[in-house]
């Protein structure tokens, strides 16, 4: 489900009340954990750079939500944690933001925002996302 806005802002207050909340439970993960980080509406979807290189973006689809890693290769680490999570290369979909889904995206946010300098992707990672 595409949501008309031009800013993030104007992304957030569009979505319906229990989606914001949700989406925005996350974007404070984000924002708490890299204060440096810049918010921009990149592609329709709430993008979050870190020195001008986007790492994650979050999206509102029509059955889902979803977290966006960029450098997706940094999601190798948690494959274990993501068994139990209906995910893709570089997304992680989820319906609902339970406590242990805030806590896996809080440890993925500050992990792949901090290490995406040493991603194999690093100044290849497209800030165009494939979106179903």
């Amino acid at each position: 489900m595409r949501i008309e806005a031009a800013t993030s802002e104007a992304y957030f207050a569009a979505l319906p009340e229990e989606r914001r909340a949700a989406l925005t439970q996350v974007r404070r993960l984000v924002l708490r954990a890299f204060p440096r980080v810049t918010e921009e509406l990149r592609n329709g979807l709430p993008t979050y750079f870190l020195d001008g290189t986007a790492f994650c973006a979050l999206g509102n689809q029509k059955s889902f939500m979803a977290l966006y890693i960029m450098h997706h290769d940094l999601l190798d680490a948690f494959n274990k944690d993501l068994k139990a999570y209906d995910h893709g290369r570089s997304c992680i979909r989820f319906r609902r933001l339970e406590p242990e889904t805030i806590e896996l995206f809080d440890r993925i946010i500050k992990y792949t925002g901090s290490r995406f300098p040493d991603s194999g992707l690093n100044g290849h990672a497209r800030t165009e996302l494939r979106i179903r």
